[in-house]
């Protein structure tokens, strides 16, 4: 039997405020670069390879570490953020009132949602569980750490833990918030057989001012 152990950390504070980010690529605050070290920090571990979505949020801070431990960074678009289409770069707020049925059925049936000309939940489930299979079969044995986003995060629980579909939007995941996954592999009657489970979690909001940063 081997272990593979898989940390997915959501990247930090973004600038532009309290949009539907989706894919505009904004670049992290001060804080939000902060808050995805102090993460790091607290839950620091011998990683032995960073893969991170390629927006600048993720991407700026997963380079700086992998320079940092010199350690290799992949850059894969299907960890990238949900397309959120005519909801980009808008107001949280002002797209919930412009759009309640369509914002309502976000958080109660998050598999039938699509933003108007965004990307449907089921396609973005499709590829980042593509995209986690892959990491399982070339990096068996390995301790990844995964730069990625919250919509993406949630989406990856609720597959590998069996969640309720609507359970997805109740998993508390801030700024750089982070999941710990450990998969042990065996076999079975000549069947390979993976089992997983959450190791760890860290969804404390980050600030400066936080005693326990200190």
């Amino acid at each position: 039997m081997s272990t593979t152990r898989i940390d997915l950390i959501r990247h930090g504070e973004p600038e532009g405020g309290n949009v539907f980010r989706g894919r505009t690529d904004h670049a992290l605050t001060e804080l939000g670069r902060w808050q995805f070290a102090e993460r790091v920090r607290r839950f620091d571990s011998r990683w032995t390879r960073i893969i991170s979505s390629p927006l600048n949020r993720c991407h700026s801070a997963a380079e700086q570490l992998a320079s940092a431990r010199n350690l290799p960074l992949l850059c894969d678009e299907r960890w990238a953020e949900i397309d959120y289409g005519d909801w980009e770069n808008r107001d949280v707020s002002e797209v919930m009132a412009e759009y309640a049925d369509d914002s309502r059925r976000l958080w109660a049936d998050p598999l039938n949602f699509c933003a108007p000309n965004g990307e449907p939940v089921p396609q973005l489930q499709q590829r980042v569980g593509a995209a986690w299979q892959e990491l399982l079969n070339d990096h068996r044995g390995e301790h990844l750490l995964l730069v990625s986003h919250g919509g993406v995060m949630r989406v990856l629980a609720q597959q590998l833990l069996s969640l309720a579909p609507e359970a997805m939007n109740r998993l508390a995941i801030p700024y750089a918030g982070l999941l710990r996954f450990k998969i042990d592999h065996s076999e079975y009657q000549g069947k390979e057989q993976v089992w997983v489970s959450l190791e760890g979690m860290d969804g404390s909001v980050l600030r400066p001012d936080d005693q326990e940063a200190v």
